[in-house]
């Protein structure tokens, strides 16, 4: 369903909105997390992952998350 490349790694904070809401998007309309509950937000120039998830599910949501934005993300999800 999506296709995921990578985000420019120069990002000014307006961009990092920008980053954090397509990021976001695409974890909540990926079929197979319906039952996570994800909150991103950025924090000086890092995505920040927060809420809870189904425990199968965080290696599919790292996934994601290092397919847009790469290495600059600190997943704080919590395993339900």
């Amino acid at each position: 369903m999506f296709q995921f490349q990578s985000i420019d790694r120069s990002r000014s904070p307006a961009s990092l909105a920008g980053v954090s809401s397509v990021l976001s998007a695409a974890l909540a309309y990926a079929s197979d997390l319906s039952d996570a509950h994800i909150t991103v937000t950025d924090d000086c120039g890092v995505i920040v992952l927060e809420g809870e998830a189904p425990t199968a599910s965080l290696a599919r949501i790292s996934e994601i998350a290092s397919g847009l934005v790469g290495l600059r993300f600190c997943n704080l999800i919590k395993p339900t």
